[in-house]
């Protein structure tokens, strides 16, 4: 069955690209609207949605946009417009992939867009401008795939033939493939990293032998801002968070945050929560040297070059405790805080450099001091990656979804 695939980009530097991308794909079997993401010079060739109308959607004229020579402002509007029409394509069901191709202007209008698109939609980028900038504020938490181009795309050559043509191979190839038939299982959402995988894998096969299905996402920042817009898009019975380090790195400047908005996806929704506060006992960070003065006298461990981990102190883990109940004092849902005592990561338990049951105690008494008293905090004897812990987890959600 032929399939129709969004082209987008600026006609007036990227039309021969977009021609011929289009050549490739009417080839294959597939029908093809063109968005002009245009704003100052002539089209190459004619669009099937007009920057005029892309304009329109996003509450200028286009011929104001010219007059007022802001380039920031066009590029809002044009990206606000762009987003609008194509989303309601998608939810019409008219388009069945998008293709985009830009450089710095082009990549920056469509990125809305792209964040915006849902999980599982075919979704592809060829920009000179990601390498640069690196993909995350071209992609978000969204499945997208990137292609650099290498060379600038300033027309066909020997180089952007092959790039461009893979392009319409790939996003062809993506719109032609069916999913295969699955059964229909209630689903659970995980969050967990490195550092609790031992109980997370151990809860997750539990719960599969139960009959749930379990998406897991990991705990790196764009991890856990993934975990919240699933959540918000999808039916989900229950929501397991055994990594809670991407919220201490949104209040401590680490750099694996996830934004100011972690943990309240499901509360919103009403979907039950078990919370265990796992990796409460670092800061993320790259190499050493991304690491801020003020931690640099903290306890610190190289996980690799590229992972480097401070150690929360007792004043980070109070505002941590803090923080966590306010989320969950909002939740809609029902809520429950397991506690491991002896241990809340690989690298916090006794003996291993992260210890500290100091720290980790008063980050316990913050959650007690603060959160509502119909949120429950179970201790458990056990360190987050004991079997007798997972059991826990496990008997908890059994235990809220009968009451939900």
């Amino acid at each position: 069955m032929d399939k129709t695939i969004a082209l987008v980009g600026t006609l007036d530097t990227k039309g021969e690209e977009i021609d011929f991308l289009r050549s490739l794909i009417l080839a294959r079997g597939h029908r093809v609207i063109i968005a002009d993401t245009g704003i100052l010079g002539k089209p190459h060739l004619k669009a099937d949605i007009s920057r005029r109308g892309i304009a329109r959607a996003g509450g200028a004229d286009i011929d104001t946009l010219k007059e007022k020579g802001d380039e920031a402002f066009a590029q809002s509007i044009m990206a606000a417009g762009l987003k609008e029409i194509i989303l309601s394509l998608v939810e019409s069901k008219k388009i069945h992939g998008l293709l985009a191709i830009g450089g710095g202007q082009g990549s920056i209008i469509v990125a809305p867009t792209l964040k915006s698109l849902p999980f599982g939609f075919p979704k592809l980028l060829v920009s000179t401008k990601v390498t640069q900038a690196g993909a995350r504020p071209f992609v978000g938490s969204k499945d997208v795939l990137i292609l650099p181009p290498v060379a600038d795309l300033a027309g066909i050559n020997c180089l952007t033939r092959s790039i461009l043509t893979n392009a319409a191979g790939a996003i062809s190839g993506m719109v032609e493939i069916e999913q295969p038939g699955v059964e229909d299982k209630p689903l659970v959402v995980m969050s967990m990293n490195g550092t609790v995988t031992d109980c997370g894998l151990a809860v997750k096969a539990m719960l599969e032998k139960k009959g749930y299905e379990v998406l897991v996402f990991h705990t790196i920042g764009t991890g856990g801002e993934a975990l919240e817009e699933y959540v918000k898009s999808n039916e989900v019975v229950g929501v397991i968070e055994l990594g809670v380090n991407e919220i201490t790195n949104e209040l401590m400047g680490g750099l694996a945050s996830s934004g100011p908005d972690r943990l309240t996806a499901a509360g919103k929704r009403g979907v039950p929560q078990i919370v265990a506060p796992g990796s409460a006992d670092f800061i993320n960070f790259l190499g050493p040297e991304t690491v801020p003065p003020k931690y640099r006298s903290r306890n610190i461990h190289s996980h690799n070059p590229q992972a480097t981990l401070v150690r929360t102190n007792i004043r980070d883990n109070k505002l941590l405790g803090r923080t966590i109940a306010d989320k969950l004092n909002q939740s809609r849902g029902h809520a429950v805080v397991l506690w491991p005592k002896r241990g809340l990561s690989t690298l916090d338990r006794k003996g291993r450099p992260f210890w500290d049951p100091e720290a980790d105690m008063a980050l316990l008494k913050a959650l007690k001091r603060h959160l509502h008293p119909r949120i429950p905090v179970i201790e458990s004897a056990a360190y987050i990656n004991d079997p007798e812990f997972a059991q826990g987890v496990f008997m908890a959600f059994e235990k809220i979804g009968e009451v939900s």
